[in-house]
């Protein structure tokens, strides 16, 4: 999943629960901007701060790791 992907998601449940950009950046302790440039795949978060949202917003991250032969 890109960035873009993840961020189309965030959007998506974010005006599901009725939440605000700038009530989102408050609970997670990031600014508006930030949360803007996520929801657009422009963003380049931290894990941590997805993973804090992600949790605001009761998504559930799952990690895939590709495993390619050398």
């Amino acid at each position: 999943m890109t960035l873009e992907e993840i961020g189309k998601e965030i959007t998506s449940r974010r005006k599901e629960l009725e939440i605000t950009q700038q009530d989102l950046g408050e609970m997670a302790e990031v600014t508006t901007k930030t949360i803007s440039q996520i929801e657009n795949g422009t963003g380049n978060p931290s894990f941590q701060t997805l993973e804090k949202i992600m949790e605001i917003l009761g998504m559930k991250i799952i990690i895939m790791l590709k495993v390619e032969n050398l």
